[in-house]
């Protein structure tokens, strides 16, 4: 079976990392790209005051990522951080609850053509605080076929984990939990940057990091434990991350896991996927992965909405 011919750029372009694809004419993936320039990366150094800086340096990392797959003219659509108000430029978001068809992009002029940014969601502030997300909506939309019809709790792991509520469709209600900024954090900064060492692989770390996560001492008490477990020689500072991120995931887990549920869709890594699916099953709830390649199915899904691919066209 041939290759289709690329029909559509598509980006999901977060806060520490960015990813690109090339979609064929019936939305299969072409070619895949990944690169470390998120929007920390992009805009260190860079005036917050300086917009034109700014736009500059987005351009500057679009076409460094896909600059060859631009040239030919083919039309461009990204989801995530480069849509915030720190991006390239602020799509806004849209108030849920809301159904996951985006068809109202923002576009952004570049060199060699238009690239279509994704809004993001928003729960307003009330008596609790509201909450956002960025990217997240394109993953939902790539897995609506699973979605519609039915009420699931969808958990989206990353730099800042997304919670989400999904009824017949429409998202009604989500929430966030930095565990991967705070996991970054502590294993960069402080202390622990000093305890820990090149972090190897500690599936049994880990294992006690959920343990530990789930009693009732609290996150930071339990996240200190780490250091007079290396101190005593009953961690590995190799294994101190993998420690760490079970206290963190568990702790996430136990506050956010749904009443009453026996399965929740995760979505995102492997690595991410398996560690979440692991604390899940502390509570007796089942996970169904789906792989993070499901963004390229959702921006594919978007743009052909928004009639900017045909599908089958080639």
């Amino acid at each position: 079976m041939n290759d289709p011919e690329p029909a559509l750029v598509a980006l999901d372009w977060g806060t520490s990392g960015q990813r690109a694809w090339l979609l064929g004419a019936d939305g299969r993936i072409l070619g895949t790209r990944r690169s470390g320039r998120g929007l920390m990366a992009v805009t260190e150094g860079i005036d917050p005051g300086d917009p034109a800086a700014r736009e500059a340096a987005y351009e500057a990392a679009l076409h460094q990522a896909c600059g060859d797959w631009l040239a030919g003219g083919l039309p461009a659509i990204a989801c995530g951080m480069v849509g915030s108000a720190q991006g390239w430029t602020d799509t806004g978001y849209r108030t849920v609850p809301s159904t996951l068809d985006f068809t109202g992009l923002v576009p952004v002029p570049h060199r060699d053509g238009v690239l279509h940014l994704v809004p993001g969601l928003r729960m307003p502030s009330g008596e609790l605080p509201g909450d956002v997300l960025r990217g997240e909506e394109t993953q939902l939309a790539g897995m609506s076929d699973l979605l519609t019809g039915r009420c699931a709790t969808v958990v989206l792991p990353g730099t800042h984990s997304k919670w989400v509520r999904v009824e017949r469709g429409e998202v009604t209600a989500f929430a966030t939990a930095m565990s991967g900024e705070l996991h970054g954090l502590l294993t960069a900064h402080g202390i622990f940057a000093r305890t820990a060492a090149e972090a190897v692989r500690d599936d049994v770390a880990f294992e006690r990091g959920l343990t530990a996560g789930r009693r009732a001492r609290g996150l930071s008490t339990e996240l200190f434990g780490a250091r007079p477990l290396v101190l005593d020689g009953e961690l590995a500072p190799a294994s101190l991350p993998d420690y760490l991120s079970g206290v963190l995931i568990a702790d996430e887990v136990s506050h956010l896991v749904p009443g009453g549920e026996t399965g929740v869709v995760v979505c995102g890594t492997a690595d991410l996927c398996r560690r979440y699916a692991a604390a899940l099953a502390h509570h007796g709830v089942e996970a169904a992965v789906r792989t993070e390649e499901t963004a390229a199915e959702g921006l594919w899904r978007i743009a052909t909405a928004a009639g900017l691919v045909t599908e089958g066209k080639s």
